[in-house]
């Protein structure tokens, strides 16, 4: 999900919106204030629940009292105040629906737990929060967090919407940081970074490729970028830089597996190394980590050409079929195939029958002749992407997502040396990037 996404009475959503990465939540929400389960952004949330921690070390009892609401439940409350404070009073207090950032699921009204006198929690809430020393606090610290105050005070015609005191927005800890130093609303740094981005786009794009983790001859651990995937890159006017994993280990002392969780602050890391990019390539090779299916799912939300080669393909596969609630996606080996997809010496080693798509618009042909170098497959992908190659065993070799993101389970940027589809096919990506 793109963290950065604006909503307000000029930038409206469908009515069937439903953002990806919502969950249920309960855990620390009083009920004084609501009576049922909220939904929220993980992520949000996740943040939330850290300055929520650090508040309390001042002394702070900061509660969430609402979050993610439909379009049906902003019907809802919208009806809610007409009733309560009358239709004029209302219009101006309650965002329209489709207009509403709690569609988003990143938006929370926060309430501030003040006193409790014989089991009855007194809460902070409403105009009366402007001055109040917890509200203060979270001003001047929510930015760490990933957060904003949304519709601050003397922003309205920018906002278009009154001040609010207990509506923070999640954006992310960058972007948050940014605006809190420049003292602006989303919609200012909205068009600030449209203004820098495309003038950026009609410069030379800078590519990030993801570094391999590997072992040297002289048994050094280094991440790598290989030079045939920054030779097909530079070819066609770009710039390449290696996307570097933000945890401090040496990776090839663990398995996939073992490598620990990324922390918010290691995902700020790859979120300050990612949001300078203007394309980014998932490359082959034997294993992937967590970051790597962080750096696909930022590609993803934020809408950044991705190209996925080979493991990076499947890496893209694994992403896709999570998002789809399959967290025990695996891949398959190809031995029962009639195919040796593993060759390294052969230019051509099998075709690739490809369906109505981008690529066989732009190739203008049904069937195509591509390298192996891989032994296992993906099966079948069962979310936004979908198979538009198959090798004649069945296996799929081309996905797309219908937007700006695609993998291919061969190596386009070997055979663009010497292969003319593989060219343009690069060429193409590159060309993406652009804008």
């Amino acid at each position: 999900m793109n963290n950065l996404i604006l909503v307000n009475k000029n930038n409206r959503l469908e009515k069937n919106y439903i953002p990806s990465g919502l969950i249920e939540i309960s855990d620390f929400v009083e009920g004084d204030i609501v009576d049922y389960k909220l939904k929220i952004n993980y992520n949000a949330y996740e943040h939330f629940l850290e300055m929520q921690k650090d508040a309390l070390k001042f002394g702070h009892q900061i509660f969430i009292n609402s979050a993610y609401r439909s379009y049906e439940e902003q019907c809802n409350t919208l009806c809610h105040f007409i009733k309560k404070i009358g239709y004029e009073e209302a219009m101006k207090r309650v965002a329209e629906p489709l207009t509403s950032e709690h569609q988003t699921g990143l938006a929370i009204d926060f309430a501030i737990l003040e006193s409790v006198e014989e089991s009855q929690k007194h809460y902070v809430k409403g105009e009366d929060m402007w001055d109040h020393e917890a509200s203060i606090w979270v001003y001047e610290n929510c930015h760490k967090y990933g957060f904003i105050l949304r519709y601050p005070k003397g922003k309205v015609g920018y906002t278009g919407q009154v001040p609010e005191p207990w509506h923070i927005r999640y954006v992310g800890v960058i972007d948050a940081t940014v605006m809190k130093e420049k003292n602006i609303t989303l919609e200012e740094y909205y068009n600030i970074k449209n203004i820098k981005h495309n003038k950026m786009k009609s410069e030379i794009p800078v590519i990030g490729i993801v570094g391999r983790v590997v072992k040297t001859s002289d048994n050094y651990d280094v991440i790598s970028t290989g030079e045939y995937y920054r030779k097909c890159v530079v070819r066609n006017n770009a710039s390449v830089v290696t996307i570097q994993p933000p945890q401090d280990l040496i990776y090839n002392s663990y398995t996939p597996k073992e490598v620990p969780r990324l922390k918010n602050s290691e995902k700020a890391i790859l979120d300050a190394q990612l949001s300078r990019l203007d394309g980014i390539i998932l490359p082959g090779g034997s294993k992937w980590y967590e970051f790597d299916e962080y750096v696909c799912s930022y590609a993803l939300e934020h809408n950044i050409p991705l190209l996925g080669i080979c493991l990076g393909m499947q890496t893209i596969s694994y992403v896709d079929n999570l998002k789809n609630g399959h967290p025990k996606y695996k891949t398959y080996h190809n031995e029962e195939s009639d195919i040796d997809h593993y060759q390294i010496g052969p230019e051509y080693v099998h075709q690739v029958k490809l369906k109505n798509s981008p690529l066989r618009d732009l190739l203008k042909q049904d069937i195509i002749m591509v390298n192996s170098r891989h032994s296992y497959n993906i099966g079948e992908v069962t979310h936004e992407f979908k198979t538009y190659g198959y090798s004649t065993d069945g296996i799929p070799e081309y996905i797309y997502n219908g937007k700006n993101a695609f993998g291919v389970q061969w190596h386009p940027e070997l055979m663009a040396e010497y292969d003319l589809n593989n060219k343009k096919l690069i060429e193409d990506f590159v060309n993406k990037c652009r804008g």
